[in-house]
């Protein structure tokens, strides 16, 4: 599949243009996005907790953290196929549905205390999997439900209300709950994702054209990989992806045995994460546009990096805290910018393709950290992690400044 000139793209938006409304099929999706999200949130402070007591081994915990992106490696190409091929509201709805269906069986199993280690990566790896059909089906939408100059702006709501939802309130209530009765966050989480995938099958989408819709679920990654600007800039989202990945990989453990943090707040350690992440999401649009996208990019990968080995150095949660700040800006920051990159460059028919793929490669990478940390940290303990992520991010940022300007930033000339 031969890449396209960029008259095939959308038009970049100006500076005027993008205080456009975003609509009432976006606050639609974004009603029920909310509701997923502040289910998922419970279950993201407290699946860590559930695998520390299954198994506390550096290697048990790392690989149930690498479990929940592993599927993006595994499905990311037939759900991005599943996105151009069907009614993409119906997609997110059904999958919204058999996720919730995933998270009652995980309550049930921890409520009669019959889990345990093998069965809680497969019951994580399943949610994976129906996340990965959900957020392909949902970010191949929203260039069709939002005007191309409001795009930045749809992103930075819908990231915002992620982090506000599923990495700031959610993790605090379900470590709470956690402590109180270890099945409570998972029943949250299984009702609201299920009240998600209900709701969003009265969101209506345009069906797909079947003459377009009918390539190979390949066709997005070589669309990906053969548009020059797109292979820079995933090649360099991925790898702090992977960074990423392994600075969390045992980051339950670090907070808990190095840091202080008392299991029942883990939920609010992560939330300084989150806290970050919001401010970052809604004020990216406004940074772009005054230093641009490409040097907003490599600032914002920089701050991380630093702020890592600032977590590295930490000896107590305030500090740690502090520096996980300015990581959730930074990485808030980077994906708005490079998602809104990524739709504005690329056509509607592959849209579910092309995001397939781009996510089956960044998520994918964040696995691979995630178990290079447990590793590492048994090698020369918990801290080598968070050290070498940050010095190798501000490193690739470093290297990738030019190339990114050179090509990203050359193309978004050409849709001006």
């Amino acid at each position: 599949m031969a890449a396209r000139t960029p008259k095939h793209r959308r038009r970049a938006p100006s500076r005027t243009e993008a205080a456009a409304p975003l609509g009432r099929r976006f606050t639609h999706l974004w009603a029920s996005f909310a509701l997923s999200g502040s289910g998922d949130g419970f279950a993201y402070g407290a699946v860590p907790l559930l695998a520390v007591v299954v198994d506390p081994k550096f290697l048990a915990v790392a690989s149930v953290a690498a479990a929940d992106s592993l599927p993006w490696l595994l499905v990311a190409l037939p759900a991005g196929a599943l996105a151009d091929r069907f009614e993409r509201g119906r997609v997110m709805a059904v999958a919204n549905t058999a996720r919730a269906l995933v998270l009652a069986s995980m309550a049930l199993l921890v409520g009669i205390h019959r889990m345990d280690y093998g069965v809680l990566v497969v019951l994580v790896l399943a949610n994976g999997a129906g996340r990965a059909f959900y957020y392909s089906a949902y970010q191949a939408a929203l260039p069709e439900l939002v005007p191309a100059r409001a795009l930045a702006r749809a992103n930075g709501v819908l990231n915002g209300t992620e982090s506000a939802t599923e990495h700031l309130a959610g993790p605090i209530i379900g470590t709470i709950a956690f402590a109180a009765s270890r099945f409570l966050p998972f029943v949250a989480d299984a009702s609201a994702v299920g009240l998600s995938g209900l709701s969003l099958f009265g969101l209506r989408t345009r069906r797909p054209d079947p003459t377009t819709a009918r390539g190979s679920a390949l066709d997005g990654g070589r669309w990906l990989l053969r548009d020059r600007s797109l292979r820079v800039l995933v090649g360099f989202i991925a790898a702090l992806a992977g960074l990423q990945g392994l600075a969390s990989g045992v980051l339950v453990l670090i907070a808990i045995r190095d840091w202080g943090v008392h299991t029942a707040f883990y939920g609010v350690f992560l939330a300084a994460g989150a806290a970050g992440q919001v401010p970052g999401a809604f004020l990216t649009d406004r940074l772009s546009s005054r230093i641009g996208n490409v040097r907003t990019l490599v600032v914002a990968a920089l701050v991380s990096g630093v702020a890592y080995l600032g977590m590295a150095a930490s000896h107590t949660w305030l500090l740690a805290g502090a520096a996980f700040f300015l990581v959730g800006g930074s990485v808030a920051v980077g994906s708005v910018i490079a998602v809104s990159l990524r739709q504005l460059l690329t056509p509607d028919e592959v849209m579910g393709r092309v995001g397939a793929a781009w996510r089956g490669i960044v998520w994918g990478a964040a696995p691979v950290g995630a178990l290079g940390a447990g590793g590492l940290a048994l090698l020369g303990g918990s801290r080598l992690p968070l050290i070498l992520a940050g010095g190798a991010q501000c490193l690739v940022a470093l290297l990738l400044a030019k190339p990114l300007r050179r090509h990203v930033g050359a193309a978004m000339k050409a849709l001006s």
